[in-house]
């Protein structure tokens, strides 16, 4: 973000991604300012959940929104990347079960339904079991 970076291309309703984040945030603080009279980090939970789920509903009016659509924003930056920089952290590969990157070591086992040894195996319905002994290597 701080480089400018983004997919190579932006919708067209939002700022660049060097401009879009700080609006955003700027407006949800604004409009916890005028519904609450905090700002939206002194919010409790609840409250903040409120209001994210309004951003995503396109109901924040706020002028700071600079005539940015609220939605607009919560879909094409906040779920975006929010969702980009969490599965983009190896602690989350290993919830769902990927090994990381082939590189250095490259795949080698390419047939379909053959794995690498330091991949794991697929659990398909019903075989969770069988799964899980080939993958802590049980005979």
């Amino acid at each position: 973000v701080t480089e400018g970076r983004g997919d190579g291309y932006r919708d067209a309703r939002l700022p660049p991604l060097q401009q879009a984040w700080p609006l955003g945030l700027d407006a949800l603080d604004s409009e916890a300012q005028q519904r609450h009279g905090r700002g939206f980090a002194e919010l409790a939970a609840a409250e903040q959940d409120a209001l994210i789920a309004a951003m995503q509903r396109d109901e924040l009016r706020s002028d700071a929104w600079q005539g940015v659509p609220a939605a607009t924003f919560f879909s094409h930056r906040v779920v975006h990347d929010i969702s980009a920089a969490y599965y983009s952290h190896p602690t989350a590969w290993n919830e769902l079960g990927f090994g990381g990157p082939a590189s250095p070591r490259g795949y080698v086992r390419l047939a379909e339904d053959s794995r690498d040894s330091w991949e794991s195996a697929e659990a398909h319905p019903g075989e969770e079991a069988k799964a899980r002994k080939l993958n802590r290597h049980v005979q």
